[in-house]
């Protein structure tokens, strides 16, 4: 709104030099408060300031989102979605991990969220079925739902909507350890297969890559060659976040040497345009190799193995090898050494040298 000449905002309210909206800044019981009215009317703003003032502590929805304080549910995961997730490659699942929080909180103001809530959350999600598949809910899938709640609820701590974080310490379902353990042969079989058939020939390569960097799959497909120096025989990794310690730079061993040599021989030889290791003939990454995965190990005859085994393999070799769960666990990427203890598989050959050494100590009639 335009302002006639000689104007004099009134007490309590300002502009700042790069917004358009009018801001309260003035000290009510004791409080300073300074913020955005998120309006540029004039009169809207004079009648939101003379709101604060008189209503300070009152529930009025708007007094209370001015002064920084308790906004509703949805309006979080708004700001949250906008401010935190949006550009992050977690994005997606937030979208689908906040589904079920809107519609079990929805508009509920948050400063009235406790942890008894929580943990009712907790028991309505296991017993609703999924509207997708109509089995119950897994526990680590809520698992993942009660995180981004308490990821939101942290920043509502910063932003100074709330005191207290109820989501903080919530105690979670057990985790599933997956049993299952890929063999030396049936890896060799699945990638015998691969190489043979010319449509899945890429795949061959991807699991010697996924196996001698013990990296995630997503990792080695969005693999470039300028993170690659076969000079200095290392690896680049982006710090793609606080939790995920991928290390900077990974070591190259002699069969991923070789491995990398001849496809860089043969992209030059083929004159193939694209900056990724394992690309689609356009020069475009490869998107998901699953139906790929899935012929190769039909037609090896192996069952109820996913290509996220390879990375639990190598895992579980570096650990019978004798290295530490701290050392293997640095190397693929582990926050602590309990993950790298639910990745590892050990066989039973890798107690039989420790086993045996007791036998010795003893004679049985």
């Amino acid at each position: 709104m335009g302002r006639k000449k000689n104007y004099k905002a009134p007490e309590g309210l300002v502009r700042q030099s790069k917004s358009q909206c009018w801001y309260i800044k003035c000290r009510v019981n004791g409080k300073l408060i300074y913020k955005s009215t998120r309006t540029s009317d004039i009169h809207r703003a004079e009648l939101i300031l003379s709101k604060v003032k008189v209503a300070l502590l009152s529930l009025d929805s708007q007094v209370k989102q001015i002064v920084g304080r308790s906004i509703p549910f949805n309006e979080l995961m708004k700001r949250y979605t906008n401010e935190v997730s949006s550009g992050k490659r977690s994005f997606r699942s937030d979208i689908t991990n906040q589904k079920p929080l809107l519609k079990f909180f929805e508009s509920r103001r948050i400063d009235t969220i406790t942890r008894q809530n929580v943990y009712q959350f907790q028991d309505w999600r296991k017993n609703t079925p999924s509207e997708r598949t109509g089995k119950p809910i897994s526990g680590p899938s809520v698992n993942r739902e009660i995180a981004l709640l308490r990821h939101a609820l942290k920043k509502a701590v910063r932003w100074g909507y709330i005191d207290q974080n109820p989501a903080e310490g919530i105690e979670g379902f057990p985790e599933n350890k997956r049993d299952r353990y890929i063999t030396d042969q049936e890896f060799e079989d699945i990638k015998k297969i691969a190489a043979a058939r010319r449509e899945s020939k890429h795949l061959s390569d991807i699991m010697d890559a996924l196996y001698l960097t013990s990296q995630r799959k997503e990792r080695i497909l969005r693999l470039k060659w300028s993170q690659i120096s076969l000079e200095d025989r290392t690896i680049r990794f982006e710090q793609v976040s606080r939790t995920k310690k991928v290390p900077f730079l990974l070591w190259i061993n002699e069969p991923l040497y070789r491995l990398l040599l001849r496809l860089r021989s043969e992209r030059s030889s083929m004159k193939v345009v694209g900056q990724y290791v394992f690309q689609k003939r356009d020069g475009s990454r490869l998107g998901s190799i699953k139906t790929t995965w899935a012929k190769c190990c039909a037609k090896a005859n192996v069952n109820d193995v996913k290509i996220n085994d390879i990375r639990h393999k190598a895992i579980t070799d570096m650990v019978e090898a004798g290295f530490s769960l701290e050392t293997v666990g640095r190397v693929a990427g582990h926050t602590e050494p309990s993950t790298t203890q639910r990745y590892t598989h050990l066989t039973v050959e890798a107690t039989r040298a420790v086993l045996e050494s007791l036998g010795k100590r003893v004679k049985v009639s």
